[in-house]
């Protein structure tokens, strides 16, 4: 009789720990395939930008670096974090072209938390939207943006 009702507990704890998983994988594959079509999102403004004869202030291979910069300022949540300069290069974009080339050079990276991989990879815009900046620096790239002209809003 114990038999019977362990094996029947363990059973239900099994199928509860197994959906568990696949609602957790389906939620992951969802973030996962979100954030890829972000990025391709972002080509396809990229292409239509430049088609309306927009010119970026930089090259794709320097707004590499910034997306660089902005990543190592961010890398190591709570910790280390760099958030004045995050802001300052946030601030560099002068125009939409440029902030769709710095979304595409920054492309899908780990976070961390305390040097443990947090999530899933994420975009620039998903990682800030997570809260990686305080209101006050969001409101004053946001300014800054809007006295640019900058149609995008954190």
């Amino acid at each position: 009789m114990i038999a019977k009702i362990l094996t029947k507990k363990n059973a239900t704890y099994a199928a509860y720990a197994v959906g568990g998983l696949f609602v957790a994988k389906k939620i992951f594959d969802y973030f996962k395939s979100t954030s890829k079509q972000t990025l391709k999102d972002v080509e396809t403004e990229v292409v239509r930008l430049e088609k309306a004869g927009m010119q970026p202030s930089r090259s794709l291979g320097q707004w590499k670096l910034v997306a660089d910069s902005i990543y190592n300022s961010m890398k190591f949540s709570y910790v280390s974090d760099n958030k004045s300069n995050i802001e300052e290069q946030l601030k560099m974009v002068k125009n939409d072209l440029d902030l769709a080339l710095l979304v595409k050079a920054y492309g899908l990276r780990q976070h961390y938390t305390f040097a443990i991989p947090d999530g899933n990879r994420t975009t620039l815009i998903g990682q800030i939207a997570t809260g990686e900046l305080s209101n006050s620096r969001l409101k004053s790239i946001n300014d800054n943006y809007s006295q640019k002209g900058i149609t995008y809003r954190f």
